[in-house]
């Protein structure tokens, strides 16, 4: 169900619970000073840990495990890492994700991850990591059987008689024939 996967597997309390906490965020901002990436490295999660977190909110399916989203971001982080400038502007949109007052992105409930994600989509790094993020994700074989798809038919001499005719849902399909 299409819910299920937007709310990623949230109870009512975690939502509640960050709103809540969301709600503190203005409040908040003139305590503290924002945590700077340099600071980050020493005290939170690395680029990695948030990468793999904002991908999860770019693509949330409970079928995917936190491990996947992980691997996912290593072959991401990996690929950038020939390309000096795009690493350096995927490191800085990371940084802008990392710099709420309250903890490193990915130590941040997921209401609070939206939140943070609506402020930065428009972000060049962002566009580029969810073009890759959308290769990455869904043309990987394991996410196909979790998501039921059945995967390439061209071998199989096309959609006609492998999906197409899958009409069985449909109340009076069979009378049809």
């Amino acid at each position: 169900m299409a819910g299920a996967d937007t709310l990623a597997g949230l109870g009512r309390r975690q939502v509640l619970g960050g709103i809540a906490l969301g709600a503190l965020l203005p409040a908040l901002g003139g305590l503290s000073a924002p945590l700077h990436a340099a600071e980050l490295d020493a005290q939170g999660p690395g680029e990695r840990e948030t990468s793999a977190a904002l991908l999860r909110q770019m693509f949330p399916h409970g079928a995917l495990t936190p491990a996947f989203y992980d691997e996912m971001a290593g072959r991401y982080l990996e690929e950038l890492a020939a390309r000096p400038d795009a690493l350096a502007e995927h490191r800085r949109g990371l940084a802008l994700l990392d710099a709420s007052y309250i903890a490193p992105f990915a130590q941040l409930p997921a209401v609070i991850q939206r939140a943070l994600v609506g402020r930065v989509d428009q972000e060049p790094f962002f566009t580029a990591y969810l073009m890759r993020g959308a290769e990455l994700v869904y043309r990987d074989a394991r996410v196909w059987d979790r998501l039921g798809y059945e995967g390439s038919s061209v071998e199989y001499g096309g959609y006609l008689d492998r999906g197409f005719d899958d009409i069985d849902w449909l109340p009076g399909a069979g009378e049809m024939q």
